[in-house]
């Protein structure tokens, strides 16, 4: 028996290439299963130094146009931290809801642009529009996704790069009225909302998705108050639990061979997975009533460990941050501005927020200048790269019976199913499998 290799190359979802490499030895050995990246780094981090640190947020904005407002906002609360500059309750509820936002934009997108052309055996989300039954589905998901985004045109001024939000506070507010008219379509959202969680546990519960469980450590933010979205404690489900700020000690990168993404492990231990699914382990009681009504009704239970749920944790999240959106609306009634204000002064610090697909971090070194002389960012695809390396290891031996195609297939959900942002700029992927002799 020859050598059996799937080589899925240029997923165009991540921020750049990369590529899937299993190699099956002749007697059904795993030989190998990796995670390549090579996409060379963009240098983020080095061009910030010698940047006045107002000009941070603005610029770290542009890493992603997925998530662009988690790196904008965790930028702004490290160095709020690091020159201890205090901002106002409505700033903190204006920042929620615009995060919130975001989540609701990009978990729609993946739910049914990304990930259920997979579930559903078509190509691309265009093709299941094509279908007369599910184009009122799509329709519905364009809809919301467009509600996320007119929220955040309200908060920030333009749907992908902020022009309101800056160190201290915002630079306009949005009018009582607008959010009042936005709550009223979040109300009227919340019924597909719930069925989004139904059709995420029926997929992710019927072929291709096998039943696959691996108990890796999962990461979040955690705050016993609410859910945490913008600040609280790193946790883990092994029992982690520090400050976000000290996560340069406890998340630990290092280089790998054929891999310019670094991998991830927690101090003194392993991989580790970010994201929906660790949230909603680590934070289920802290989930709107209705997401938690939403999940038991699906049976989805904590903790769980099948990468392939991740689908459902991302439905369930809709339903919360539409719930909470509705409450930040009411909470912040008829917004003010308020000058933004701060003074430069020398300091360190560090800062963790949830994007969408897992802990976003950044922080770094301030002179009395207000100059940066040091930066750090990890996006959340940069922690799952090690883990889902982990991943293949685990699951491709028991699903060495399956004929190439539907393996190959499973081999890229698995990757989707950490939602890797990098381009996102297509559903299709260049897939080649060749058998060595």
């Amino acid at each position: 028996m020859s050598e059996r290799r799937i080589f899925v190359d240029y997923l165009a979802r991540m921020e750049g290439d990369g590529a899937i490499d299993i190699i099956i030895g002749p007697n059904g050995e795993l030989k190998k299963a990796r995670w390549e990246v090579w996409e060379p780094p963009r240098f983020f981090e080095a061009f910030l130094v010698g940047r006045k640190a107002e000009e941070v947020p603005e610029i770290v904005q542009r890493i992603c146009g997925i998530c662009p407002h988690a790196h904008h906002i965790t930028a702004l609360r490290a160095l709020e931290r690091a020159m201890g500059v205090q901002v106002s309750e409505q700033t903190v509820l204006l920042r929620e809801l615009m995060h919130y936002s975001d989540w609701i934009m990009s978990h729609t997108l993946h739910v049914y642009c990304l990930a259920a052309p997979d579930f559903l055996g078509y190509e691309s989300v265009i093709a299941m529009a094509e279908n007369p039954e599910l184009l009122p589905t799509v329709q519905k998901a364009l809809q919301l996704k467009r509600l996320a985004n007119d929220m955040i045109v309200a908060i920030c001024g333009h749907e992908i790069q902020n022009r309101t939000s800056v160190v201290g506070g915002f630079t306009a507010v949005p009018d009582g009225a607008t959010l009042r008219a936005l709550k009223e379509r979040l109300k009227a959202a919340k019924e597909f909302a719930y069925e989004t969680v139904k059709l995420a546990a029926k997929l992710a519960s019927q072929p291709p998705c096998p039943d696959l469980v691996r108990k890796c450590e999962h990461v979040s933010l955690h705050d016993d108050t609410k859910y945490a979205i913008n600040d609280g404690r790193l946790v883990s489900t092994e029992g982690l639990n520090v400050p976000d700020w000290e996560y340069p000690v406890w998340l630990i990168e290092k280089h790998v061979p054929s891999c310019n993404c670094k991998h991830a492990i927690i101090k003194g231990r392993d991989s580790f997975m970010v994201g929906p699914l660790p949230r909603v382990n680590n934070n289920f009681e802290q989930l709107s009533a209705d997401a938690k009504a939403a999940a038991r009704e699906v049976g989805f239970s904590v903790p769980c460990f099948n990468p392939f749920m991740s689908i459902v944790a991302r439905a369930i999240e809709i339903v919360h941050s539409i719930d909470r959106s509705i409450e930040l609306i009411d909470e912040l009634g008829e917004p003010k501005y308020e000058e933004p204000k701060f003074e430069y002064k020398a300091g360190e610090s560090y800062a963790i927020t949830e994007a969408a697909r897992g802990i976003c971090c950044h922080g770094g070194r301030i002179d009395k200048d207000g100059v940066v002389q040091k930066w750090d960012i990890v996006a959340p695809t940069a922690r799952n790269v090690y883990n889902l390396e982990k991943d293949f290891e685990e699951f491709v031996p028991k699903l060495l019976h399956l004929p190439d195609d539907k393996l190959t297939l499973l081999c890229e959900m698995m990757v989707r199913n950490y939602d890797p942002c990098q381009s996102c700029a297509t559903h299709s992927l260049k897939v080649r499998i060749r058998r060595e002799g």
